[in-house]
């Protein structure tokens, strides 16, 4: 068995974004000695039951999650379809519930050819939630992408403040693309210097 455990994954529910059906995730888990598991799917939570049920039968323990599009306004279409990533999993029932608060206040209220959140929603609902920084998409790794290093260390301290200590963590990703190999040291720097923790 592996102690690692994937914290940031996209099933086939990520439409358009991802291409691992549950059981062939769960067959990945099975043959690697993987025994947990998150699903965080962009924009929904489609899989989470299925998956849920999926792990339980298998043995296997499980993370509920999603990675949401957030803009500044959800009820303001002047954003358009700008949007960032973040993160989010479910820490305890409290935290699921939120999660699946915000996922659909994002496409009953802010669904803009995306379901969308906003961070005065977020802050509403963190709760029982553990965040994650998300790919090259969220706000701290655009800020490094833009050249402005002070922005991201001012996101990642402020999303660290919303959710409490312990419940925010700064995520390293590399799928071999050059603009994670710009990323990744920059936020390794933020981590060093703000004592927030690292997944990868």
């Amino acid at each position: 068995m592996t102690d690692f455990v994937h914290l940031h994954v996209h099933t086939e529910y990520s439409l358009l974004d991802g291409m691992a059906k549950v059981e062939d995730l769960m067959d990945h888990m099975q043959k690697n000695g993987i025994d947990t598991c998150a699903v965080t799917d962009h924009g929904n939570m489609y899989a989470s039951l299925y998956f849920a049920e999926e792990c339980k039968k298998r043995g296997f323990k499980y993370i509920i999650g999603c990675e949401l599009y957030v803009t500044d306004d959800m009820y303001d279409h002047r954003y358009g379809t700008k949007t960032e990533h973040i993160v989010l999993l479910a820490k305890n029932k409290v935290g699921y519930k939120n999660i699946v608060k915000l996922d659909s206040m994002s496409y009953i209220d802010g669904f803009y050819g995306k379901p969308r959140t906003d961070y005065k929603s977020i802050k509403e609902h963190h709760e029982g939630v553990i965040c994650l920084s998300a790919c090259l998409a969220g706000r701290v790794p655009q800020c490094i992408l833009h050249d402005d290093y002070e922005a991201a260390k001012a996101s990642a301290l402020e999303y660290a403040a919303i959710f409490g200590e312990g419940n925010f963590f700064l995520e390293l990703q590399d799928h071999g693309l050059a603009e994670q190999r710009a990323v990744n040291p920059q936020i390794l720097r933020l981590a060093r210097e703000t004592g927030l923790p690292l997944v990868v």
